[in-house]
């Protein structure tokens, strides 16, 4: 973690089901790799979203675009 003591969880639509949900979070993770902020990524219990942990400010619209680019979403 770069900023210090605290992190955030932050709910990303992903706007498409990605299964299983498992092998979807770790997909959406290695991707967001590029953003120093990413901490992890977790599964939801529903499967067009997952949870990123970051220790930055949330990017969102950064990091589906990135999903979008990458072909993921």
């Amino acid at each position: 973690m770069s900023s210090g003591e605290f992190v955030w969880a932050t709910q990303l639509s992903l706007g498409t089901e990605l299964t299983p949900r498992s092998m979807a979070a770790a997909l959406v993770r290695d991707e967001l790799s590029l953003f120093p902020e990413v901490v992890d990524v977790l599964p939801t219990d529903r499967a067009d979203a997952v949870v990123i942990v970051h220790d930055g400010p949330a990017r969102p619209a950064a990091w589906r675009a990135e999903l979008e680019e990458a072909g993921i979403i």
